[in-house]
């Protein structure tokens, strides 16, 4: 089990790294506030960063701050082939699968942006979660509502062998406590999430398997062919 955010920032540490729904979702400014947005954490350790999102405006908004950043339907083949970028060391698409309405699609169209030794990192809450059991008991979901699906490791490598990846390494991590804006504009119910947080940390190490999230590193498959091309 490790910590997401500082695994991923290991991982881009001087490599050319494309980071894929970068945006997180319209939370820039309060990630920004909080030092937690990925996008800029990963800035300070890649030696090239670019980063690519659907949200035309957010991109632009990005733009004039300095980052370089692509506005495209990662589900469109086509679209991301036409964005004609060098193939990076490193593809970093941090909680986006659970979003997506067609992940085949996803992982055939980003195939191009992969170097010959590069490496795709997706992570996603865990569907095996111990969180989700405890919130089921109670005839509830923990689920945010611009998620449309959960994974396992085992489904997600399923998914990734049927588009021609190969999964070469599963981690798990952690939510980890509440903190900046949102924590401070509900004090005591981010009080009660850190309470818990802290409480079931040493069930977490003890059986990773039901961590908060996933952490799946892949490669292409060699001589394999996209499951859209079939």
């Amino acid at each position: 089990m490790v910590d997401r955010v500082g695994w991923l920032e290991r991982q881009a540490s001087s490599r050319k790294v494309i980071h894929l729904g970068f945006l997180d979702a319209d939370r820039v400014d309060d990630k920004l506030e909080s030092g937690e947005w990925l996008h800029e954490r990963l800035s300070r350790k890649a030696s090239h960063l670019v980063g690519v999102d659907v949200d035309a405006a957010g991109v632009e908004a990005v733009r004039r701050t300095g980052y370089e950043a692509y506005v495209c339907d990662l589900e469109d083949a086509a679209a991301t082939q036409s964005l004609g970028l060098e193939p990076a060391e490193l593809i970093v698409a941090g909680e986006l699968i659970e979003h997506l309405e067609s992940p085949g699609r996803f992982l055939d169209a980003v195939r191009p942006l992969v170097g010959p030794e590069g490496r795709l990192i997706l992570t996603t809450p865990n569907a095996t979660a111990l969180t989700n059991v405890l919130v089921g008991l109670s005839r509830r979901e923990w689920s945010s509502p611009h998620h449309v699906a959960f994974y396992s490791w085992r489904t997600l490598a399923t998914l990734l062998e049927r588009h021609g990846w190969w999964m070469e390494d599963v981690l798990f991590y952690y939510r980890g406590t509440r903190s900046g804006p949102e924590a401070a504009s509900r004090p005591f119910l981010a009080a009660a999430f850190n309470a818990y947080e802290r409480a079931i940390r040493p069930v977490l190490r003890a059986v990773p398997t039901v961590s908060d999230g996933l952490i799946v590193v892949s490669r292409l498959a060699v001589d394999a062919t996209p499951a859209s091309a079939h």
